[in-house]
């Protein structure tokens, strides 16, 4: 299977075989709802955001939610299978095809007011400090990261959008090591932090 098919079979639109089209339904906090995104940054800034990353962002969903509430948008993607079924050129122009590790390096310093982050979970850990440090680098001023991982203590759908991760680290191990980071919590709920 290519690398992603499992993911666009499971959540891709209008794929026939497609199992669910709303993975957001698998999770029990509001991670993957963008208005309750929005609502979190605002409460933290006082302020409107104005610009989006998507790591990780399969089919362009979220970077398409964001464009239309007028966000400036771009996305990383690895898996070229589901790239190739963006069939909005305009979209598919905004996300680069490439290793998230290696691309937050080449994005310019404090880029983005709300970066949504799935790839960290993925990544061995032993590079996993140096690629989180990069994303806070391309926070701005009024930057948050919104974390999206499946957490070893997740009571809800363990074969959410996260299928093939093999370590489950639990909520505290990710809380402490976003907080040895210099990140700082947002808010009550655990996935969103301030860079």
């Amino acid at each position: 299977m290519a690398l992603g098919e499992d993911y666009f079979l499971r959540y891709g639109v209008n794929t026939p075989g497609t199992l669910k089209k709303d993975y957001s339904r698998n999770w029990r906090h509001f991670t993957f709802s963008f208005p309750e995104i929005l609502r979190v940054y605002r409460a933290q800034f006082k302020s409107v955001p104005l610009n989006f990353l998507d790591i990780g962002a399969a089919d362009g969903r979220f970077m398409q939610i964001a464009m239309d509430r007028g966000l400036k948008v771009r996305g990383i993607e690895n898996s070229p299978f589901i790239l190739a079924r963006i069939s909005d050129r305009k979209l598919r122009k905004l996300i680069l095809q490439a290793d998230a590790l290696d691309a937050v390096v080449d994005l310019p310093e404090g880029s983005f007011d709300i970066i949504l982050e799935c790839a960290a979970q993925y990544l061995p850990p032993h590079r996993l400090d140096r690629y989180l440090k990069n994303v806070k680098r391309l926070c701005s001023n009024a930057g948050m990261v919104c974390l999206l991982i499946d957490p070893k203590n997740y009571e809800g759908d363990r074969s959410g959008p996260h299928t093939g991760v093999r370590t489950f680290e639990s909520m505290t191990w990710w809380r402490k090591k976003m907080l040895a980071l210099g990140f700082e919590r947002s808010g009550k709920d655990f996935y969103f932090f301030n860079a």
